[in-house]
């Protein structure tokens, strides 16, 4: 697999796009491979009712251990995501990496959360972040609760506005 890191934010070349239905998926996550994560689980409005957890905005990161750009990004995330409590932040590395070293990688980027493997690049692939053997990475997609995309990007520049870009397309206030 050929992993791209862009340094900049060019023509969005994702599949999904806002005000579209995010494609369903199921993760291992990369702390516990016995454990599952669907994005049903938390963006899906009309099961909160049942479980507090349900009915959250989701906001997806595509990464790649191998790339800069992603940890450049990461820091910003992390503060955002804390920042947000009530969004559920899923780095969501696209390669078939050693889950042990890619959550010390994410720990030395800063990152909380355990993360998500698509070690086959299945759900890289339904959202258009890879295409045959190439994953361009970072990518970020924002679901609401309502499983709809709300916002979704390749690459990354430091100089632009993604936490504001994030609380925008999800509706949030800034904290």
């Amino acid at each position: 697999m050929v992993l791209l890191s862009i340094a900049s934010v060019f023509a969005n070349g994702l599949k999904v796009q806002p005000g579209q239905t995010a494609p369903r998926f199921s993760l291992v996550r990369l702390d516990s491979a016995q454990r599952r994560v669907n994005l049903r689980d938390y963006a899906d409005s009309a099961r909160h009712a049942f479980h507090p957890d349900f009915g959250r905005p989701v906001v997806l990161s595509f990464w790649s251990t191998t790339c800069v750009n992603c940890k450049a990004e990461f820091p910003r995330l992390q503060r955002w995501a804390t920042a947000h409590p009530s969004v559920l932040f899923l780095p969501v590395l696209v390669e078939d990496d050693d889950p042990a070293q890619a959550i010390q990688w994410l720990r030395s980027a800063g990152v909380k959360a355990s993360g998500l493997l698509d070690r086959y690049q299945v759900v890289g692939k339904s959202y258009g972040v890879c295409e045959g053997e190439i994953c361009t990475v970072p990518a970020l997609v924002a679901i609401g609760p309502d499983q709809q995309v709300k916002l979704a990007r390749q690459g990354y520049h430091p100089t632009l506005p993604m936490e504001a870009d994030l609380d925008k397309a999800l509706s949030l206030g800034s904290p």
